[in-house]
């Protein structure tokens, strides 16, 4: 006659070991997947509900919180320059005799619009090439007024100052080519939407964790690593 009370424990122990073997396995594949040599201890592994991104992640928001900055000085600058009612910098150019602030914003705008121009290359995400053809092909087509007062244009987008020819420009000529609707405005605005995409970017960014016992990652770790959104590596 069967002992019910034996066939009760027999089946307990038999949960319990196939209990312990799932995890083991599971433990065992995961730290496969991490790439660790030596194994933690079960309960170690699974005391961990979340696995933080690696440093490539700090590295990512580091680089977009520079793209944030490049594009925000793109943007201020040339909205300094854009302004042509009363009190403009152009205004005051008149008054005082001198062009030297808006030499000055002129220069800081080239030099921030260059280190922007690297960050969208070095990106190479869709929505930044994206923005990296726009401001190129806006640059183009401003090329020649752009050249009036000493800033050309070079064969990767960039723009380059002959100082010496900008400081010759008067102040009806830079107001004509940099103040308005003209180039500098254009890539103000769009500067401005670099600017936010990067922000996104940067939140996206720090909340980048997972959990390691998700079946996506479990299984698809090794594409889950750093960020998982407008990641430029």
């Amino acid at each position: 006659m069967i002992n019910p009370r034996k066939k009760e424990s027999n089946s307990s122990q038999i949960q319990t070991a196939l209990s312990r073997s799932s995890l083991g396995n599971r433990a065992t594949r995961l730290q496969n997947l991490l790439g660790n040599k030596k194994a933690s201890k079960t309960s170690d592994i699974f005391n961990r509900e979340f696995i933080t991104s690696p440093q490539t992640t700090q590295k990512s928001q580091k680089f977009y919180y520079d793209m944030k900055y490049h594009a925000g000085q793109v943007e201020e600058y040339g909205q300094a320059l854009k302004k042509t009612e009363k009190d403009s910098i152009y205004d005051k150019a008149r008054e005082s005799g001198s062009t030297e602030k808006i030499v000055d914003n002129i220069k800081g705008f080239v030099t921030q619009y260059n280190r922007m121009l690297a960050d969208l290359e070095e990106s190479g995400t869709r929505a930044d090439v994206n923005f990296l053809n726009q401001l190129n092909s806006m640059s183009r087509v401003g090329e020649r007024e752009l050249s009036q007062t000493g800033v050309s244009r070079r064969a990767d987008g960039t723009l380059a100052v002959d100082e010496e020819k900008l400081l010759a420009a008067d102040v009806d000529t830079l107001e004509k080519v940099w103040g308005g609707n003209g180039f500098p405005a254009g890539a103000s605005a769009r500067a401005g939407s670099v600017e936010a995409a990067a922000e996104t970017n940067i939140e996206a960014e720090k909340s980048t964790t997972y959990d390691p016992f998700a079946r996506s990652n479990l299984y698809q770790y090794g594409s889950n690593v750093g960020s998982r959104f407008n990641s430029r590596r």
